[in-house]
Order: structure tokens, then sequence, then C-alpha cells
């Protein structure tokens, strides 16, 4: 499966959310969306990430970006496991995907490199647990999912940054999308 590359087009979707909500890529207006993929809605560093991406999503917003969220689970499970447990709640579309349609499109897979962040993750994946309650759910998803994330121009539909196999919970991850939203297209 290949990767998407930055300059590419992004692929567009048309899904619905777990709240019943039509999203598309291509219905995004003017600045920029932030695509997260994650592995499935009963994993803690999964919901560790989702907790950081609602905390970052006021300031995101202000930089005229907004985010949609993948989780290759049942929307059961995803509103289970993170609508309803969330103390923060995330105000932007999460997408069910168990059938990892728009993951293969974007080339998110499972990776070796996975395994080993899981090893090196153990410390946040015990803050999750320990300090926000999220503890391990159903696993209905590739435990070994390289997480991704993608900025894309609204304006261009061009992927700005794509960044496979990072901690959506650690800052440094967070650096060139703030960086690409300052210094815009």
């Amino acid at each position: 499966m290949k990767r998407l590359l930055v300059g590419q087009q992004a692929p567009d979707f048309a899904v619905t959310d777990v709240s019943g909500k039509k999203v598309t890529l291509h219905g995004q207006k003017d600045g920029y969306t932030l695509l997260a993929f994650l592995r499935y809605a009963g994993c803690p560093w999964c919901n560790l990430a989702i907790h950081r991406l609602a905390l970052e999503s006021k300031m995101l917003s202000q930089s005229g970006c907004n985010i949609i969220v993948f989780v290759q689970s049942t929307r059961d499970n995803v509103v289970e496991n993170i609508s309803e447990r969330h103390a923060v709640k995330p105000l932007f579309p999460i997408i069910a995907d168990p059938g990892k349609e728009v993951y293969r499109a974007y080339g998110v897979t499972h990776s070796l490199h996975a395994v080993v962040r899981a090893i090196n993750d153990i410390p946040a994946w015990v803050h999750a647990v320990k300090d926000h309650g999220f503890v391990q759910g159903k696993l209905d998803g590739d435990l070994f999912l390289a997480q991704a994330l993608f900025l894309v121009s609204r304006k261009t539909r061009m992927v700005v940054q794509a960044l496979y196999d990072k901690s959506l919970y650690d800052h440094e991850t967070f650096t060139p999308i703030y960086q690409s939203l300052v210094f815009k297209d």
C-alpha cells in the first residue's frame, strides 16, 4: 500500500460521522483540515490522542483548521468508548471506519514501527488509564495500526503534512502542523 506524500492530491471521501452528520473532504471551506487516523475506540492511547485533539481544536480552529478523526471501530464502539467517556468532549466529527476504506485511500496500515512505538509509549498508556480513566476497551481493530495525521489545504486539496507512525499526544507531533498553518500556501 502506497503512502500519501506531501504535495499529492488528498483522496476525497463522503462518510457519515457517529452522530449521523455527512462529512466530505471536498465540502470543507477555505483553510485546512487535519485528518487523524487512529487504531480502535477502546485503545487507551487513541483516547489520549482524541483528548489531545479536543484540547488543540480551539487553537487549530483559530488558525483556520478543522479536525476530522477516523477510528477503525464500529459506530457503537466509538459512541461507547469515546463519545460517552471523555470529560473534554470532542467537537469534531469522528468517523467509524471498521472496513478501513478511507485508511486504505490514505495509505494508513499496520507496521512493525507501530509495535516498537507501542512499547516506547507505555508511559503514555499508563497516563491515559491512570489520569484519564481511558481503560482498555474492546479490541475491534488492528492493534498495530500506524496512526497517521494529514494536514490538507481545503483550497487546493493538496497534502501539506503527511505524518505516519506519530504519537498524536506528543507536543513535537503538532509542531510541523502549526508551522504549516503559520506559513500558509
